[in-house]
């Protein structure tokens, strides 16, 4: 970019560089301002929703904790049976359905599932976000490169005037634009997991 003094003008292909730098800085500093604010919110949402997820997806496997006081239970019983204790019918029952119980398969509620696929998918969103505000990042600053302080001016206004065909072509303010609607859809998902836990308690 040709050097100016304060309040010089510059014309000709210098002036079109100088110009076209003011405003692509402009705009993409506002670009990456705005994929600032939604990495810190896409951070701060992935973490909050691994906090949910550490205590919902131990729902999805047998508790282990049920599993050892049926043991037990059978045990005891087993116990009294061998050493001549007179059982009772509650305990003959309660016998059976500790055999049942831990016979069964293991088979998680459908709202536990439910709770597990939304928030799984809300994490997805999430991360998804992430990754194309990290993109963007860099497609930024890969923009702003057109710029050489060794070339002509000429030579860097064909630079930049590449860089913007691509920018269009590979339709990057589209994808910009699609971040924050990765991040409603994660935080939709997340909430309907939520309702749903909240209703089973």
């Amino acid at each position: 970019m040709s050097q100016k003094s304060p309040g010089e003008t510059l014309s000709g292909w210098a002036g079109i560089e100088d110009h076209l730098m003011t405003n692509d800085i402009g705009e993409m500093e506002d670009y990456a301002d705005d994929i600032d604010t939604l990495l810190v919110f896409a951070g701060l949402f992935s973490a909050i929703l691994t906090a949910f997820l550490v205590q919902t997806y131990p729902m999805l496997q047998v508790d282990n904790t049920d599993t050892t006081n049926q043991l037990l239970a059978i045990g005891v019983a087993t116990q009294l049976r061998t050493a001549g204790t007179i059982i009772t019918d509650t305990l003959n029952q309660t016998l059976a359905t500790f055999s049942d119980a831990l016979s069964a398969p293991f088979l998680p509620s459908a709202a536990v599932r439910w709770i597990n696929v939304l928030f799984f998918l809300s994490l997805i969103f999430s991360l998804a976000a992430a990754l194309f505000s990290i993109l963007a990042k860099q497609w930024i600053r890969e923009y702003l490169k057109w710029n050489s302080p060794l070339a002509l001016p000429r030579e860097n206004v064909l630079v930049r005037q590449l860089r913007i065909e691509a920018w269009e072509d590979w339709q990057v303010s589209a994808v910009l634009s699609s971040i924050p609607i990765l991040l409603e859809f994660a935080m939709i998902l997340f909430l309907a997991g939520v309702v749903i836990l909240l209703w089973t308690l």
